[in-house]
Order: C-alpha cells, then structure tokens, then sequence
C-alpha cells in the first residue's frame, strides 16, 4: 500500500510539475506571439503610415501641380484679355487721333471760311472803298499753317500792293462811273475831228466800248477791262484811272477766287 500511495504521490507531483511546465510554455508562447503581433503591429503601423505620408505627398505635389496648371491658365487668359484690352485701346487711340485731326481739320476749313467771307464782305461787298489789312492778316495767319503755295503766292500779290489800305471800288461805282463819265468822254474823243483828215469816227472804239458797257451790265468787269484795254491813245489816256480801278478790284477778286478754290478742295477732302 505504502508503495501504491508513493506511486500516486510521484504521479501527482509529475502531474503538478507538467501542469505547472505547461502553463510555463503557453504563458511564454503567448508573450512570444504578443510580441510578435505586437512587432507586427507596429511594423504594419510603420508602413501605414509611410503609405499616408507617401500618398500625402504624392497628392501635395498633384495639388501644387494642378494650382500651377490653373495658375498658368488664368495668368494666360488674363493676360489674353490684356493684350485684347491693349488693342481695343490702340485702336480707340487711333480714332481719337484720327478724330482729333479730323476737328483740327473741320476748324481750320471753317476758320479759312469765316476769313475768306470777311475778306470778302469788307473788300469786295462793301459799298464803299474799304481798306482790310487787318482781314487779310487773318486769313494769311490762317492759311499759313498749311502752307500752300498757291494761296500764298495769291496772297503775297494782294500785300505787296497799295490796295490794303485804301481798298477798292465797288463794282457799282465802276459801272456808274464808266458809263457815266469814262464812256461818254472816250466816245467822244473817237468822233473828235482830227486836224489833217477831217472828221475820223473809229468803229472799233465805239464797239469796244459797247462791248465794255455790255460785259459790266453782266457783271463781268474782267472781259470790260480786257477789251478797254486793246484801245490806244487818247482813248487809253482817258481809262488810265478806270482801268487802274478795276485792275485793284480783280486783283483783289482773282486772289479771293484762288483761296475759296482751295478752300473747296479742302472741304472735299475733310468730308
């Protein structure tokens, strides 16, 4: 018995020690394997986060980039709309020069106008002589900005003589006095009889008279004078003043009718 109860007793003591050896091993294991979930764990955690921060980076750069992309993009349209605003202003530039000398040249054809009529009005219209030096200084400062040689060689003509100051007659008066006065006295001295051949009626001096008297009854007072012009002698004594009276006039007449002439060409082009 003695030695059945010591069998049992070692066998429990074997038991014991291989419960206790068991437990030794599974409490290691279980260490063992949670350090090693734990190491997994961690490494995993590792590389998770690498992944995130890989992917973080990744999609920064994406972004940069995109923004660069749209930043680019809208600076282009932008600086589309720019130049299209740069030529929109070029052109309004040009329109606005182009208008400015178009003004510039609609004031000076009115102001050439305005001095051509008040020229015109104190030397020629007016019903008495009339000097008007200071009407063409006006107009000769007006016309001297463009400088045409024409107008001004017209001009130059008108002031380099006496006329300025004293004026001209009125065509009224010229044909009064022509009629009245000149033409009496040359028809007269054409019938006088000459000493040696008796009484000499000239034919020619009656119509070119009649002529004159016709022409100034149109208002031509150029063809008048050039007719009573071709006469001689006594004749042509007795015309010197008429004559020299209207040569004053159409001076004065031609170098207006030269001005008003560019002044209507200048017209047409600013139109």
């Amino acid at each position: 018995m003695e030695a059945q109860d010591k069998l049992n007793n070692q066998e429990d003591d074997f038991r014991k020690f291989f419960d206790q050896e068991r437990q030794k091993l599974i409490q290691s294991y279980h260490k063992k394997l949670h350090n090693q979930l734990q190491t997994q764990t961690e490494l995993i955690n590792k590389h998770l986060k690498e992944e995130v921060i890989a992917q973080g980076v990744k999609l920064q750069r994406q972004w940069i980039q995109d923004i660069k992309v749209r930043v680019e993009q809208e600076r282009g349209r932008r600086l589309g709309k720019l130049e299209e605003l740069a030529s929109h202003l070029k052109r309004l530039e040009r329109v606005a020069l182009n208008n400015s000398s178009y003004l510039d040249e609609n004031l000076h054809v009115h102001a050439l106008w305005s001095a051509v009529h008040a020229l015109s009005s104190s030397a020629l219209v007016s019903q008495a002589c009339k000097p008007f030096r200071e009407e063409l200084r006006i107009l000769r400062h007006i016309t001297s900005a463009h400088e045409d040689p024409v107008v001004m060689a017209a001009l130059e003509s008108l002031e380099s003589s006496d006329v300025l100051d004293v004026g001209v007659e009125p065509f009224a008066d010229l044909a009064s006095w022509f009629s009245s006065d000149v033409a009496p006295k040359v028809v007269h001295v054409a019938l006088v009889p000459d000493q040696n051949a008796g009484l000499v009626a000239s034919n020619d001096v009656l119509s070119v008279v009649a002529r004159a008297e016709y022409y100034l009854n149109e208002k031509d007072l150029d063809s008048a004078a050039c007719k009573l012009n071709q006469l001689g002698g006594a004749a042509k004594l007795l015309l010197h003043d008429w004559l020299e009276a209207a040569r004053r006039r159409l001076e004065v007449e031609q170098a207006l009718e030269v001005v008003q002439a560019q002044a209507t060409l200048a017209s047409l082009l600013v139109v």
